[in-house]
């Protein structure tokens, strides 16, 4: 299908300042010039007129005097294989022109290439595995593969109890049902976070209690909490947020003086640790979440992990429609189906045999996103706080406008004209219609963060020349934009 080419495309009477501000709109780095008759006469980049400026170059010069007269362009008459081998390092945007020499299309670098915010990596034991379960005929929710992930699991936490279960929202409900969270009862989320604990603590039928993050960690703010409790609160869930784990000690402290459970939504953080312990076995309960774009994934599946013999038997009993092991058929309570695949279990389990060495990996895509990028004004670096292990479940920053001068949207899009998949931050919670009744309540932190943050590109298997790549494209386009809001204020 034809791309829209009106923000690509400059009239040849165009000056410099015009072909800037279409620049600055298109997000694609160049612009087409056509003379009159839409015939393309010329190109000009950004770094064109970047360097153009420097030598001596007016704002108001006319774009045909600097215009790259010898272009690459493709063809109507070709297929479009052989218009995207046009494409290559240096040459990103290539016309595609009719017999005419008018411009019909543009083929794009990102239609060539594209780089995710994270894809999983399935090359260990997977396929092993799961041609074992499928060789025996132990595909569903019974089989060796579920107990040996669930033992990996506990022990790499060092924790006694841990429990397969089918996705991490459900996790999270598990959790809340086994603690007996319910009809007017209270419990207290963060405000920025994944909407999850929010909508499970509804379907329990209690009521989710917002609380402002710390402005450092991203995190609960324990310092907030106690101010927002009530006789009707039962329950915290810290949320370690893009793998930075909150600050349980005062979390602890304020749940054991009021008598509150903690359940941990550790969805974005496997691994990551806070004083040496890792998240997961602080609180009463542990949840975590193994879809695709998590550190590890089964597709979709969930864990939760506890010390506590007794909550660890009252979810298996819930996670199986409340149906006891000593009687078939016969349900003690009215449970859940939360179970997880054999098959599930068995990727699980190969993904889990490698959790150190994509946990390495990690710490040098994270070296090389800090080297490139702590520099740059306005740019703000994920956290880490001295007595936290954040495992950079996705690698974060934040886009301060008033000193880099480009807002976290338009950094965004300038990427993604670059092939270079982004994410914005999470909504705040009180800012979402299910949770009007928090509206009116003030979270600066939250809403600063959301309005300012981004995630990049953080897969386990992703190229350090990629990361390179996506550091030199935001230098890039942090500094084109400086130039052009110089040139603004002239």
């Amino acid at each position: 299908m034809p791309k829209d080419l009106s923000n690509i495309l400059v009239n040849i009477s165009a000056t410099l300042k015009d072909v800037l501000a279409t620049l600055d709109k298109n997000a694609r780095g160049v612009v087409f010039i056509a003379d009159d008759n839409q015939v393309m006469r010329g190109i000009l980049t950004d770094g064109d007129i970047r360097r153009a400026l420097l030598n001596g170059a007016q704002i108001t010069d006319s774009a045909e005097r600097h215009m790259n007269r010898n272009f690459v362009a493709g063809s109507v008459n070709s297929n479009r294989t052989e218009n995207l081998a046009l494409i290559n390092e240096v040459i990103r945007n290539v016309p595609v022109l009719n017999n005419e020499g008018h411009v019909v299309d543009v083929v794009l670098w990102t239609d060539f290439w594209r780089l995710p915010v994270m894809e999983p990596v399935l090359k260990g034991k997977e396929t092993e595995y799961v041609l074992d379960c499928l060789a025996t005929n132990w595909i569903s929710s019974q089989g060796k593969y579920v107990e040996r992930f669930q033992d990996a699991f506990a022990e790499y936490h060092s924790v006694a109890h841990a429990l397969c279960v089918s996705n991490g929202t459900a996790a999270l409900h598990l959790a809340m049902a086994a603690l007996e969270l319910g009809c007017d009862d209270e419990i207290i989320v963060p405000d920025l976070t994944f909407v999850a604990p929010a909508s499970m603590a509804v379907l329990c039928g209690a009521k989710p209690v917002f609380v402002d993050v710390d402005r450092t960690t991203w995190t609960i703010d324990p310092a907030a909490i106690e101010d927002r409790i009530t006789p009707k609160t039962k329950a915290i869930v810290p949320v370690h947020l893009y793998g930075h784990p909150c600050d349980m000690d005062p979390i602890m402290v304020i749940a054991r003086k009021h008598n509150l459970y903690v359940i941990e939504d550790c969805a974005e953080a496997l691994g990551a640790e806070y004083k040496g312990r890792k998240v997961g076995t602080i609180g009463d309960i542990g949840a975590f979440s193994f879809f695709a774009n998590k550190v590890i994934t089964t597709g979709e599946g969930g864990m939760v992990t506890t010390s506590s013999l007794d909550l660890h038997r009252k979810m298996q009993l819930l996670r199986d429609h409340g149906m006891t092991r000593e009687k078939r058929y016969w349900h003690q309570v009215a449970g859940f189906n939360y179970r997880l695949t054999n098959l599930q279990a068995a990727i699980g389990l190969a993904q889990m045999e490698r959790i150190n060495e994509f946990l390495e990996y990690r710490e040098e895509i994270v070296a090389r996103y800090d080297r490139q990028l702590k520099n740059i004004k306005g740019i703000i670096l994920p956290p880490r706080e001295k007595w936290a292990k954040n495992i950079f479940w996705l690698y974060s920053i934040i886009v301060d406008e008033n000193e880099s001068g480009i807002g976290r949207d338009i950094l965004m899009a300038q990427l993604a004209g670059q092939g270079i998949d982004t994410r914005p931050f999470f909504y705040p919670l009180h800012s979402q219609p299910p949770f009007s009744y928090e509206a009116n309540r003030t979270f600066p932190n939250s809403d600063w963060l959301a309005s300012s943050g981004l995630s990049l590109p953080t897969s386990n298997n992703i190229k350090l020349e990629d990361v390179d790549k996506v550091c030199a494209d935001i230098i890039s386009i942090t500094n084109s934009t400086n130039i052009i809001n110089t040139l603004k204020a002239r």
